[in-house]
């Protein structure tokens, strides 16, 4: 079997210092397989974003164990305007990255970043543009773009479409599993939205007040959830249908 490249033992987490610390996780234990899609769901503040924020080392101050087997894990956000540097246009934001991991030769930037438009569905006419020129799911393709530009190979979604319509969030997620599939990719994918994490995710872990409380294969979590939470969520996703 295969090393999981995210394992997760007994991982407590806080913020603060002094009396103001408070505990965030709670003995948080799961793994991600290589080439795997695992979601993780919750309300806000259950500590999805902050499990994600561990994973990635922007949070320190924990204890338990957290191996990422993989280098440069990258994190794709909710709101893509946001995340994307306004000021500046989609070919700078897209070669900052390999700036930032010492690729000096300008036309070697421009050469990796020329491979990637057509797998994330830009090109090269959207380089010469600033995010406020691109539509909402063009902004989430170059936050994507973003990500995958280094090379990664786990990443990180945090509610990368809740910000859409639901047309392009169809769109994205495809896209998602495209990508998954052409360059070997692991995706953790944070989101409170349970049909889109059914759409995209093999497993699902369920999370509320810092704790997981259920976690399994998607099937089995949607047609048999054992915890009151889960079937809270569950009603509450039906509901809304």
């Amino acid at each position: 079997m295969a090393e999981p490249i995210v394992r997760i033992d007994h991982l407590n987490s806080w913020y603060g210092r002094g009396k103001g610390r408070r505990q965030v996780l709670r003995d948080v234990s799961l793994k991600l397989a290589p080439g795997e899609v695992l979601g993780i769901v919750g309300e806000s503040g259950s500590g999805k974003s902050t499990l994600a924020k561990c994973v990635l080392g922007m949070v320190t101050d924990i204890a338990g164990t957290l191996e990422v087997n993989s280098p440069r894990p990258q994190m794709v956000f909710q709101d893509p305007y946001g995340s994307l540097n306004p000021a500046k246009t989609v070919g700078w934001i897209l070669e900052e990255p390999l700036r930032a991991a010492g690729v000096t030769d300008r036309a070697e930037r421009r050469r990796r970043v020329g491979e990637l438009l057509p797998l994330v569905g830009l090109e090269v006419g959207h380089l010469a543009r600033r995010p406020a020129q691109l539509s909402g799911g063009q902004r989430q393709r170059v936050a994507i773009a973003a990500a995958l530009i280094q090379g990664s190979k786990l990443i990180l979604l945090d509610e990368p479409v809740s910000a859409l319509d639901v047309t392009l969030q169809a769109q994205i997620l495809r896209l998602l599993a495209e990508l998954k599939e052409k360059l070997g990719l692991s995706y953790l994918f944070i989101s409170h939205d349970l049909a889109v994490v059914y759409q995209l995710c093999d497993r699902v872990a369920v999370m509320t007040g810092g704790e997981i409380v259920e976690e399994g294969d998607v099937d089995t979590v949607y047609d048999h959830p054992r915890h009151p939470y889960t079937k809270k969520l569950l009603d509450a996703s039906l509901a809304l249908d």
